[in-house]
């Protein structure tokens, strides 16, 4: 008679199923950990795509006023300019003023 005890059988069924759990666990904590690191590479690509298109802008910015100016020279109306750039108006009308002074 080898056949083992029924508290054998149900610490055996137990430990089985603990450690069926825990590989679950470790898998998903895989799974996550993967994902926190392509969110993490993705943030990283992201900042420096932000960075370099912000000092991009303001090398723009910067030529802004005496572009508005020329524009205007030239016969563009204040709200085409603005329409151009995608820019209100009143900013035009200000960063002329401000380029005149």
């Amino acid at each position: 008679m080898n056949e083992k005890p029924f508290h054998d059988h149900l610490r055996d069924h137990v430990t089985d199923h603990v450690l069926d759990e825990v590989i679950k666990l470790a898998e998903k904590i895989q799974a996550t950990r993967e994902i926190t690191d392509a969110g993490a590479e993705s943030l990283a690509a992201r900042i420096e795509t932000a960075g370099y298109i912000r000092r991009q802008w303001k090398q723009v910015e910067e030529t802004l006023p005496s572009l508005m100016a020329e524009a205007r020279k030239d016969g563009w109306s204040a709200e085409a300019i603005a329409e151009q750039l995608g820019v209100t108006e009143s900013y035009v009308y200000r960063r002329l003023r401000e380029h005149t002074e």
